[in-house]
């Protein structure tokens, strides 16, 4: 991983007219990376959180979400095979109580 410059409150962007999202872009750039958004690195992070069995309750706190059903519908849509695997856990849970 590359060290990054830090301004000197210890951050990589500067305040400077809330000029972040092109200082990103710039970086990305001199990284060779992808170009993204802040929101999409937020995006990203929640759903390899959530692909790791992190608990939605979690995840929810961590992006700041006021409830966890804004979390719950808006990660689930990103990520379908979740859901079904859920809706499967789901049916399981209930045809082992049933016998």
């Amino acid at each position: 991983m590359t060290k990054l410059a830090q301004t000197k409150e210890g951050y990589i962007f500067d305040w400077n007219g809330f000029k972040q999202a092109g200082q990103l872009q710039k970086l990305l750039k001199q990284l060779g990376l992808t170009k993204t958004t802040f929101h999409g690195l937020r995006d990203t992070h929640a759903s390899f959180l959530f692909s790791k069995d992190i608990s939605l309750d979690y995840i929810s706190r961590r992006l700041g979400h006021n409830s966890i059903l804004t979390t719950q519908q808006y990660y689930l849509e990103l990520m379908p095979e979740k859901k079904h695997q859920q809706d499967a856990d789901a049916l399981s849970l209930l045809n082992d109580l049933s016998l």
